[in-house]
């Protein structure tokens, strides 16, 4: 598949941005605020879309993809040394964070999200619907695949398998480069 803007293959796209971001974290081991500066630039929007679709409060998400971003610059080293790509890296940090907010909020419910929120949500569109909940549920609401069971009424072991299932479409979806980090806002 080819990249319309670009003429190159999308595969080469998505080679180039690890490249990139490989680069801009070994600056930030190096101690280069302006590479913080410039990965904010690239996935802040993207960071700050799941954080809001996790918190519903935009103050709370702002602070949750500040601890992402400070996060990963505290970890840059660890970070640079593994092969995870860095989008990795400040969306676990930003979901972790944006729960911790929601909890201490008390907030433990919510309406369902829009999967147009979720930095990935070309690849949520490859999912079918049960699979598609089940990681929803599991992401955003940090549900325990118990509770996943009950809210869907299927049993844990069918959760399981969507939560598997659907999670290695999503992995091999982001890592052949085939969505893009940008984060739309419902």
């Amino acid at each position: 598949m080819t990249d319309p803007l670009t003429g190159h293959g999308i595969a080469s796209v998505a080679d180039q941005r690890r490249a990139d971001d490989a680069r801009l974290l070994a600056r930030m081991a190096a101690g280069d605020e302006r590479a913080l500066g410039s990965l904010y630039d690239t996935y802040g929007a993207a960071v700050y879309g799941l954080a809001l679709a996790i918190t519903q409060d935009p103050e709370r998400a702002e602070a949750a993809v500040a601890d992402a971003f400070a996060t990963v610059w505290r970890e840059a080293r660890q970070a640079a040394a593994d092969s995870t790509p860095v989008l990795v890296h400040l969306t676990t940090a930003a979901r972790r964070a944006a729960l911790a907010s929601r909890a201490t909020a008390g907030v433990t419910s919510a309406a369902p999200l829009s999967a147009h929120t979720l930095l990935a949500s070309g690849a949520l569109e490859q999912l079918s619907p049960s699979q598609r909940q089940a990681v929803e549920l599991a992401w955003f609401r940090g549900l325990s695949r118990a509770e996943i069971a009950h809210t869907m009424g299927e049993p844990e072991a069918t959760v399981g398998t969507y939560l598997r299932t659907g999670l290695d479409v999503l992995r091999h979806s982001l890592t052949s480069g085939v969505t893009s980090p940008v984060a739309v806002s419902a």
